[in-house]
């Protein structure tokens, strides 16, 4: 059974054996003031609202950063019984699939062929909104298109799946219960990125221009979607990337995984 909690998003938080204490200290402070100042009187709207804000207690108020109101969120535990797919994020992905895919097979497996479906736009649209497609990539004449099924087919081999889908697909899958490890690889500069070299998985000199791209689409990625990432990998040589991507993928898939239970 689900196990729900409320977490409250403050930066401190009053102790019940303190509160009186406090409360009366605060009490008495506003007295001592209200009677120093008992002979000025004023008409004016700032004296009053002074007067209204004196009659509440300062220890009362909790003080939160950069203003953000006090809130909880609902959640929930969930037990995962089987591997979490895993989205990597970032500059020179296909390569770093590739990595993964020949040396650590045990791991990670490819995600299997999407399926080609020759149908039209509304239809794979459809199929979208009905939670059948993940996400779909368009073709000359047909259409490449990530199922939940498939997905599924792959965590219950008891295999985490290496993704290929968009980030903003990520929501779709948490509308069927899928919960990804999604790994995002930081490089510092473009520069870092064009002076990556593999003699397997990274023959091709990377030209400034691709570099610069691929750094300002990493940006982008992180700017709209970090709020997804379980986990940020430094960019660098392909091998050490992958060794920190296992790592990652190890120690999310051991911890416990709270999701948001709904509004409140």
């Amino acid at each position: 059974m689900d196990q729900e909690f409320y977490r409250r998003h403050s930066m401190s938080e009053a102790k019940d054996e303190n509160s009186s204490t406090k409360t009366l200290s605060a009490a008495a402070r506003r007295s001592f003031f209200r009677r120093k100042h008992k002979h000025k009187r004023s008409g004016s709207k700032d004296s009053k609202d002074l007067l209204a804000l004196d009659t509440i207690s300062t220890d009362s108020i909790p003080f939160l950063e950069d203003s953000a109101s006090l809130a909880y969120q609902r959640v929930q535990k969930v037990d995962c019984t089987s591997p979490r797919p895993v989205l990597i994020l970032g500059p020179l992905l296909d390569a770093v699939k590739d990595m993964n895919k020949n040396e650590h097979i045990i791991y990670l497996v490819l995600f299997p062929e999407t399926e080609v479906m020759k149908a039209s736009q509304q239809a794979i649209e459809r199929g979208v909104k009905d939670c059948l497609f993940i996400d779909y990539k368009r073709r000359s004449g047909h259409f490449d298109v990530t199922t939940v099924a498939s997905i599924k087919e792959i965590t219950e081999k008891d295999c985490h799946c290496l993704l290929d889908i968009a980030p903003h697909a990520i929501e779709r899958l948490h509308s069927v219960h899928i919960y990804p490890i999604v790994i995002f690889i930081r490089y510092k500069n473009a520069k870092q990125i064009k002076e990556q070299k593999d003699p397997i998985f990274l023959r091709d000199k990377v030209t400034q221009k691709h570099s610069k791209e691929q750094f300002e689409t990493a940006q982008k990625i992180e700017q709209e979607y970090s709020k997804y990432f379980t986990g940020i990998v430094q960019g660098g040589a392909l091998s050490t990337i992958c060794t920190q991507i296992l790592t990652t993928v190890d120690e999310e898939q051991n911890k416990v995984l709270w999701i948001p239970a709904g509004p409140l």
